[in-house]
């Protein structure tokens, strides 16, 4: 559990998201820190500078036009989208994370299950990283719903990501115990427990509220030798070409030593500059239909 939660985590992180709210009441304005790119580079840089600040609640505004962030915050509160989580691999995932770091004596419980499962296996999970980093790859590869863009990156990013994992004292228990304690520290601070809470605070709020939980977890793949904020730091955006209103950038960045090498397209819309993935992965959320109302219950 704890070594596939960390890498969970990490994953989502280096992709380019993840996070949450502490309670509706003190979610960030519309307009908190809203920078909008007015180059085709700053598109992808403004992202990445709000996942090294911690700033995740300004991702909406800095990856999508203001309109279509209020259109998400709406069908976020219908159950409609979970927008920009339900776009990172193993998503659906979040809710039993949340309910395993809360629920009663989480952290012993958690270390008793580190212990059992992991401790002093670090040759066998090291293994099993190389096997799962291939079938990853393989699965991304043929998955329609991500754009050639993000196939591409996704690809080469679980390529690095799989080579230091199949590399890291996964196994060690020391380091077990520590990496669970940190993640049971950031899920205490976070007030989101489960997917009640994250339709409860919305997006903009969710994704400020688990951003405790996004800090333990750089903490503990630190641990491990791998510091997401140095990947993020790492990130080089220059332009490649631009026909009109759509252009592509080259972003090169390193994962633990290893490099990796994106195009990603980006396009104008009002004057601004956004990522053409991260778009389209907002207006499909948006295209989900509302759910039929509950029939009222008998007698009532």
């Amino acid at each position: 559990m704890t070594r596939t939660g960390i890498a969970r985590i990490a994953l989502c992180s280096a992709l380019l998201l993840t996070s949450c709210q502490r309670t509706p009441a003190n979610a960030p304005g519309p307009n908190a820190a809203c920078l909008q790119a007015t180059t085709p580079e700053a598109a992808v840089t403004l992202v990445v500078d709000a996942l090294r600040n911690d700033a995740l609640e300004t991702i909406p505004c800095r990856a999508l036009p203001p309109a279509l962030q209020d259109k998400l915050e709406q069908a976020w509160r219908e159950d409609r989208s979970r927008w920009p989580i339900a776009e990172l691999p193993l998503s659906s995932k979040l809710p039993a994370v949340l309910a395993a770091l809360n629920g009663p004596a989480a952290e012993t419980k958690l270390r008793l299950a580190f212990d059992h499962q992991f401790a002093g296996q670090t040759a066998e999970l090291q293994s099993a990283a190389r096997g799962l980093g291939l079938f990853a790859v393989r699965y991304i590869q043929k998955e329609s719903s991500y754009q050639p863009d993000q196939r591409a990156h996704y690809a080469n990013l679980i390529v690095a990501l799989s080579d230091w994992s199949s590399h890291a004292p996964l196994g060690d228990r020391a380091l077990g115990h520590q990496a669970v304690s940190l993640l049971a520290a950031g899920a205490k601070a976070s007030a989101i427990h489960d997917d009640a809470g994250l339709r409860a605070a919305g997006m903009r709020g969710s994704l400020h509220g688990l951003t405790p939980l996004y800090h333990s977890a750089k903490q503990a793949l630190a641990l491990y030798g791998l510091s997401l904020d140095e990947v993020l730091s790492s990130v080089q955006v220059s332009p490649k070409d631009q026909d009109g209103d759509h252009a592509r950038v080259h972003v090169h960045y390193a994962v633990h030593g290893e490099p990796v090498d994106s195009d990603i397209a980006v396009e104008r819309r009002d004057g601004h500059w956004y990522p053409s993935g991260m778009l389209a992965d907002a207006e499909q959320a948006l295209a989900a239909p509302v759910a039929p109302a509950a029939p009222p219950t008998p007698g009532r």
